[in-house]
C-alpha cells in the first residue's frame, strides 16, 4: 500500500478518537449508546428567526415587579381544581371556534386569489371571520373575569397586573 495513503488512514484515525464528538468515549458509557446533548433554544432556530426576535424586541429580560409571588403559585386545591374546570370549558368552546376561524381565514384565501375575485363575497367572509374572533375574545375575556372571581383579593393582585400587561388573545 501506499505511504502517503497509510499516513493520511493514520491520520483520519487518530483525529476521529481525538475529537470529543467522534470519540467512542463521550458516546458510550457502560456500553450504552449516550444520546447526543440537546440543542439549545438558540442552536435549533435559524438565522431568520434571530432577525424575526431582534425586530420584534423579543429575548429581551423581562422587568419584573416586586409584588407577591404569582397568583398561580399560590392557589389552594380547591382553587386549582375550579381553575382547572373553567380552563377545561375555555378550551373546549375555543377548539371549535378556532377551527371555524381557521377554516373561513383558508376560504378567504381561496376567494382573493382567484383571478375574478368578487370584493362582496370578499367582504362578507372577512365579517363572518370577525364575528367568530369577536365570539373567541367574548368566551376569553369572560374567563378572565371569572377567574378573578375565584381568587382571593390577594391574588388578584398579581392577576390584574398580568391583565394590564397583556397585549390580546393568542
Amino acid at each position: 500500500m501506499n505511504h502517503k495513503l497509510l499516513g493520511s488512514l493514520l491520520l483520519t484515525s487518530i483525529f476521529a478518537f481525538t475529537t470529543p464528538a467522534l470519540a467512542s468515549d463521550d458516546n458510550h458509557k457502560d456500553g450504552h449508546h449516550q444520546a447526543a446533548p440537546e440543542k439549545s433554544h438558540h442552536a435549533k432556530m435559524g438565522k431568520e428567526h434571530h432577525d424575526k426576535c431582534r425586530k420584534k424586541g423579543a429575548h429581551k429580560k423581562k422587568k419584573g415587579h416586586s409584588l407577591s409571588p404569582h397568583w398561580a403559585k399560590t392557589l389552594s386545591d380547591e382553587q386549582r381544581v375550579v381553575v382547572d374546570k373553567m380552563h377545561l370549558k375555555l378550551s373546549s368552546q375555543h377548539s371549535v371556534l378556532k377551527a371555524q376561524a381557521t377554516l373561513l381565514q383558508k376560504e378567504l384565501n381561496v376567494m382573493t386569489a382567484k383571478d375574478d375575485a368578487n370584493q362582496t363575497a370578499i367582504h362578507n367572509k372577512i365579517d363572518e371571520l370577525m364575528t367568530v374572533k369577536a365570539e373567541i375574545m367574548k368566551h376569553r375575556y369572560d374567563h378572565l373575569t371569572e377567574m378573578r372571581d375565584a381568587l382571593t383579593e390577594q391574588q388578584r393582585i398579581t392577576y390584574d397586573m398580568a391583565i394590564l400587561k397583556r397585549e390580546g388573545v393568542r
